[in-house]
């Protein structure tokens, strides 16, 4: 009997896993590695505040503060009485409220001619948002030259002391978008590879794992029992076929990455291409030496999924793709480098952070991706292990 040829056919009758989770978490591995963004503007605009400026002073100076506050802001009258001031900010109806008070103009000038303190604005800043914050710190710094300017001069008039602070802090910094063409393995690419351990791993594990479950069935072990095959040649032809099952995943993962991103086109070396697909292909095996061991073990679809997913989620985590290794403690990086995808995603960030591709970087990055396949053939021989000893027991 063909055991290779009726494994293959058994998991294969289990479709509708592959396309719940290799192409669902495959297009979410796609989608959170920023494949798909907003188009970037042309040009730069600036988002415009809404501000609401009260000015119980009425004199030059504060006229001119008035103008400068509202300056490429948008302008938002409130009433001046508390409720609405403070209901203004609450609301989000103004992201920053100016109020100035009555006798700005004179206490100011006086302040700067004795170098006492400047007089206090009130003023009401949204907490949603940082664009209230930066109009604050905007109109203090148009106070600040007000007073400089009247500091500086005694006999200046108010009308001169706010034209020269009006041309002090009129001066804008001139922003530009531009593009740069990078060569090499672009940060979406790595993201996509390193987000879609997950989905290559889960993907072979549950696929596997739940559509070999029928060889466990009274009936078709009775069969394989009373036939010609030996337990060594069942058990590779097994193992063949959860290769077989892995390696579709990996194709079809590994190649929507390939043409999404396209890195050859963007002069990615190919080295490190191979780097990043055989990185994959590892992971893959992973996944299917877990599943391997999940049916050894004898787990059901629902034990299957929970182990698969979880951990799925947890080697994800170890490896760096949800959260940077860098601003984790110590022994976070200690612990993750004893889980698998951690090698491999290790060695696609280092090839993809050189400026060239040397032969020590090529052999260094092919050992770790070589470490992935190392854990994919430990789990392998521990689940053929556990399916013997499984095996000795029934027949005891």
């Amino acid at each position: 009997m063909n055991v290779f040829k009726l494994a293959v056919t058994i998991i294969a009758r289990h479709w509708s896993y592959l396309l719940i989770y290799t192409l669902a978490l495959g297009c979410m591995a796609i989608l959170g590695s920023g494949a798909i963004e907003a188009p970037q503007a042309s040009e730069f605009s600036n988002d415009a505040p809404k501000v609401a400026v009260v000015d119980r002073d009425g004199s030059e100076l504060s006229a001119a503060l008035k103008d400068f506050a509202l300056k490429d802001a948008v302008e938002v009258h409130v009433e001046d009485f508390t409720f609405a001031l403070q209901d203004a900010a609450a609301k989000d109806l103004a992201s920053y409220v100016l109020i100035i008070p009555e006798g700005f103009q004179e206490g100011l000038v006086e302040a700067a001619h004795s170098g006492a303190d400047a007089p206090t604005l009130e003023t009401v800043v949204s907490y949603q948002g940082a664009r209230g914050a930066l109009m604050d710190q905007r109109v203090k710094a148009y106070v600040q030259s007000l007073y400089g300017f009247a500091s500086t001069d005694v006999q200046a008039s108010a009308h001169d002391i706010a034209n020269n602070a009006t041309a002090a802090c009129g001066d804008e910094t001139p922003v530009e978008l531009f593009s740069v063409d990078s060569e090499g393995l672009s940060a979406k690419y790595i993201n996509f590879a390193a987000f879609s351990a997950y989905a290559l791993f889960t993907s072979s594990a549950i696929f596997i794992a739940v559509g070999l479950a029928s060889l466990r069935k009274t009936e078709m072990r009775r069969r394989l029992v009373v036939g010609p095959v030996r337990s060594e040649s069942y058990g590779a032809q097994v193992g063949l076929a959860c290769v077989l099952a892995s390696l579709v995943i990996w194709a079809v993962i590994a190649a929507a990455g390939l043409a999404v991103f396209r890195p050859l086109a963007g002069g990615a070396a190919p080295a490190s291409v191979a780097i990043v697909v055989f990185g994959q292909l590892g992971v893959a095996l992973i996944g299917a030496a877990f599943g391997f061991l999940l049916w050894q073990l004898g787990a059901s679809e629902s034990v299957a999924n929970g182990a698969g997913n979880i951990v799925g989620l947890a080697c994800s985590f170890f490896s760096g793709a949800w959260i940077p290794l860098s601003i984790v403690g110590e022994g976070v990086r200690v612990a993750a480098a004893f889980t698998p995808f951690y090698w491999a995603t290790n060695a696609m960030i280092e090839v993809s952070q050189a400026p060239q591709i040397t032969s020590g970087l090529a052999l260094q990055a092919a050992g770790e991706v070589g470490v992935t396949f190392l854990w994919a053939l430990v789990i392998a021989i521990i689940a053929v292990a556990i399916g013997r000893v499984r095996l000795r027991e029934r027949g005891a």
